[in-house]
């Protein structure tokens, strides 16, 4: 017997095929299905045609579902449509009419086109007795699953037998681009790409035996491309059956396409392409991880910074700026050996990671030849600019542990290649780079120490002038210089910290402890002493706070906390701090006046000096920098004299007071007093004093006794009084005017910009 419309099938094997499938019990039927009609029967052997009480050739051509009419109402076409065996309960039909419950499984045959018609799909179909009850059960909690898994649209595996798939889904076809049919058994692993394939089967080795698994895969679609898929499997054991797993393959191939982008911009420079801060950390991290290859190779930091890019970025705009950018970039990337890194910090800061440099000496040529190629002029926009850098060199030895540390090194190097005149470079020195560790420990601590407010103010008094030979000094006011005494290094020059402060943005928190601190101690002092206590409080302020928006109204918050008034201040400010930045000052300035306080201008003569805000400022008082008065009586005392009278002059001329700074002597003294100074603080007088020191010298009310002092001048002492001004601005208790009692004006100075805030000169700073 011959499969119908089979001609080119080698006759032997077809033959040899032909009488097995004729001699067996199992009825077996050879179904063709096309789009043309419902599947029809193309052949049949001898235990299909008894079963169904009808000659072979009687089948021959007849339609499936008239001699096996589906059980549960679905036609066999809609069953066979896809390439995947499948099996459905049927009513096999006796030729008597009479019907036997059976189950159809049917196969799909390789070659779909090699039926009597190119698009016919040919099927082997076998009849068997229907399961038992528990297998029926069993079968259709399968089916369900089956119809879930085909319909959804997640990549779906199942396997009933170690790797061999029984079921895929069209999803998973369609993932491969192959037919389903094709994917079953083992098949399905012919496209996962060999290195990945180890991965794969311990997955499924995992599943088979009772885990969950999963594993990220690549897969070669039938076109040849190639996807990436992640693979996660749990087991599954069916009834009867070894182990299996059920599973799904995603397709994460755009899913790790975007996060490969977005791994990419996480350590690159978006702007250049270069690595970024984070991966030149990564970088500097494993090169200084084994210490025995630091030995062995010699590495070295080049942190770059360009010169004056910021005129480029205002005067030219963002957009030249950002092409500078890139052609630097360019250009140090071409400077640079294979091997070594480049990359962008940020803003105009770009470090170069380099290798085998022959120490310090091979450094400092790379740095110049990575100069002189920055410094090539470039047309950015229509615009000639020639470029500049300034590089900071550190050569790696075994001190340098961390990224960070390396990088501050040469940060603090290409700031000393600034310092010296830009376009150069500059290796790390010892030195410097400790003193600037120095520094960075020390404004860390100074910023705790402001948080917790455990800086320390003292008072230095102010007395009126009169005659230096009586031993004896009337306070008028004080001074509250502020104090730092280090937990471990003990106490910090105000030369030291007042600079870093201004340098790191603490000064407006300094210039707030004093003025916290000041209030406080006045508001104890009146508190104890009553009327005795002093009337006013002077608070310097630099520039940096005047210009910080909202101070008269933190100043006078500040004020009412410790039960006082803003009539109760006299605001101290440096000349340098006005001439900085006038408008602001002014405004602020104005501002507090309006609430009540008074303005005294701390260290006049040092700056560029200005008539102009001195007529345009509400400012009531001159303090005589401690310059001037350091010289009275020295080689050049004719032209501190000069000065000293001059400013004297002017201050009477405009109604302002005058105090003079940094008195040492008696011989000082005496001058002040003859040149009209209407007061004067110094060494001379008294040492700066803690507030319990303070408290004590006001309770005893009596004078002030100065320290012991050199012969007194041939200079005769004036018995010039306070200008009226003077006298006006530091009130007086009631009282005949020759007795010259104590005064109750304290002035406390805070530290602010442009003044180093100690009591005297440099030179004795640390009495």
């Amino acid at each position: 017997m011959r499969l119908e419309g089979v001609g080119s099938v080698d006759e032997v094997v077809a033959s040899a095929l032909v009488h097995l499938a004729s001699a067996v019990d199992l009825p077996l039927l050879v179904v063709a299905t096309s789009e043309r009609g419902a599947p029809a029967v193309r052949w049949a052997n001898g235990a299909a045609a008894t079963l169904l009480g009808r000659e072979v050739s009687q089948l021959v051509h007849t339609q499936l579902d008239g001699i096996l009419e589906p059980a549960d109402g679905i036609a066999a076409s809609d069953r066979l449509r896809r390439e995947r065996s499948v099996r459905w309960p049927v009513q096999a039909r006796h030729a008597d009419g009479s019907t036997q419950r059976v189950d159809a499984i049917a196969s799909p045959t390789p070659g779909a086109s090699r039926g009597l018609h190119p698009d016919e799909q040919w099927w082997a179909v076998r009849i068997e007795s229907p399961a038992p009850v528990g297998r029926e059960r069993t079968q259709r909690v399968e089916d369900r699953f089956a119809a879930l898994s085909t319909r959804s649209p997640a990549p779906t595996v199942v396997s009933d037998v170690g790797a061999r798939l029984a079921h895929v889904n069209d999803a998973f076809a369609r993932l491969l681009e192959a037919p389903a049919e094709e994917l079953c058994g083992t098949a399905w692993l012919e496209h996962v790409l060999p290195d990945d394939l180890a991965a794969l089967l311990d997955c499924v080795s995992t599943a088979l035996e009772g885990q969950h698994a999963e594993a990220d895969v690549r897969l070669r679609q039938r076109s040849g491309h190639i996807r990436w898929a992640h693979v996660t499997l749990a087991p599954a054991n069916s009834p009867g059956q070894a182990a299996g797993f059920v599973g799904t393959v995603e397709d994460v191939t755009e899913r790790l396409a975007q996060e490969h982008r977005l791994a990419y911009q996480a350590r690159h420079d978006l702007l250049t392409g270069l690595p970024n801060r984070a991966a030149l950390t990564e970088a500097l991290t494993a090169v200084l991880a084994p210490a025995p290859r630091r030995r062995e190779e010699q590495l070295a930091v080049l942190l770059l910074d360009l010169d004056d890019f910021k005129v480029v970025n205002d005067g030219l705009g963002h957009e030249c700026g950002d092409s500078l950018l890139i052609e630097v970039a360019h250009r140090l990337s071409a400077v640079v050996r294979g091997d070594d890194v480049v990359a962008r910090l940020g803003g105009d800061e770009f470090v170069l990671l380099c290798r085998g440099l022959d120490g310090p000496t091979g450094a400092s040529v790379a740095a110049q030849r990575i100069i002189d190629a920055v410094s090539i002029p470039v047309d950015v926009q229509g615009v000639r600019v020639r470029p500049s850098a300034s590089i900071g060199i550190v050569v790696l030895d075994a001190t340098h542990v961390t990224a960070e540390q390396v990088l501050r090194d040469a940060d603090i190097a290409m700031y000393s290649a600034k310092s010296a005149g830009k376009d150069r470079f500059a290796v790390a020195d010892a030195d410097a780079v400790a003193e600037a560790r120095r520094s960075l420990r020390l404004v860390a601590d100074l910023r705790q120490a402001l948080a917790q407010r455990t800086l320390d103010v003292v008072y230095q008094p102010v007395v009126l002038t009169g005659d230096p030979q009586a031993g004896e000094d009337q306070i008028v006011s004080l001074e509250a210089l502020c104090r730092w005494r280090h937990p471990e290094l003990g106490a910090i020059s105000p030369a030291v910290f007042v600079p870093l402060a201004e340098q790191n943005n603490l000064v407006p928190a300094l210039d707030a402890h004093v003025l916290h601190v000041a209030c406080r101690d006045l508001a104890a002092w009146r508190e104890r002493l009553g009327e005795r206590a002093p009337a006013t409080v002077a608070v310097n302020f630099s520039a940096v706070s005047l210009a910080v928006p909202g101070l008269a109204r933190r100043v006078q918050e500040t004020v009412e906390a410790a039960g006082l008034q803003v009539r109760d201040l006299c605001l101290e400010i440096t000349e340098t701090a006005v001439l900085t930045d006038t408008a602001a000052c002014k405004e602020a300035l104005e501002e507090l006046r309006r609430l009540g306080a008074s303005v005294a201008v701390d260290d006049f003569g040092t700056g560029y000096s200005s008539l102009t805000y001195l007529r345009e400022l509400p400012v009531d008082h001159l303090k005589v920098d401690r310059s001037f008065i350091k010289d009275l009586c020295s080689d050049s005392a004719r032209s501190a004299r000069a000065v000293t009278t001059a400013v004297v002059a002017l201050a009477r001329a405009l109604g302002l007071g005058t105090i003079a700074e940094g008195v040492e002597t008696t011989d000082q003294a005496a001058v002040v007093a003859e040149l009209g100074c209407d007061a004067a603080q110094g060494y001379l007088y008294s040492h700066p004093l803690v507030a319990s020191e303070i408290l004590e010298l006001l309770l005893r009310g009596g004078p002030l006794p100065h320290a012991a002092a050199p012969a007194p001048s041939s200079t005769a002492p004036s018995s010039a009084t306070p200008s009226p001004a003077a006298q006006a601005a530091l009130p007086r208790p009631a009282g005949p005017p020759d007795a010259r009692p104590a005064q109750h004006l304290t002035s406390i100075s805070a530290a602010g910009a442009g003044t180093p805030h100690t009591e005297v000169a440099p030179s004795a700073a640390h009495r």
